[in-house]
């Protein structure tokens, strides 16, 4: 890892992983659709364990950088169920945002930005205490 990256908080580390698990999901979801002809259901079901299994490596090795070894096989179910359970803790908040409030479900950005805020500290703190534990 570059020392620049290495020298930035373990947040934002974390961060900047997302944002390659995004282009990972995003783009492999796209590529599937438009040049394989999958269906959009079909190929997020490739896509999203795609970017969970990337972001996985890229936050044992960047983020979260184990102690000891430790079982890789262990380190990914771990992160596989926080990454779950953060996905219904962002799809929850969004959820009940939307339908409290019909000035929130007009604009979908807001509940979508306070519950990936929400999921992101969620997600942080599950790898950090649970995914890779030193």
């Amino acid at each position: 890892m570059g020392a620049r990256v290495a020298a930035l908080p373990p947040l934002v580390r974390f961060g900047l992983v997302g944002t390659v698990g995004f282009v990972v999901d995003g783009g492999l979801l796209q590529l599937l659709v438009t040049f394989a002809g999958w269906g959009p259901i079909a190929a997020r079901l490739v896509s999203f364990p795609a970017a969970v299994l990337a972001t996985w490596w890229l936050n044992r090795t960047v983020t979260f950088q184990p102690r000891e070894g430790g079982s890789l096989l262990a380190s990914l179910g771990r992160y596989v169920a926080v990454s779950l359970v953060g996905t219904g803790v962002n799809f929850g908040i969004y959820t009940g945002l939307v339908l409290a409030s019909p000035l929130l479900a007009a604009r979908p950005i807001v509940p979508f930005a306070v519950a990936s805020a929400a999921a992101l500290v969620f997600n942080y703190l599950g790898s950090k205490h649970f995914a890779f534990k030193g």
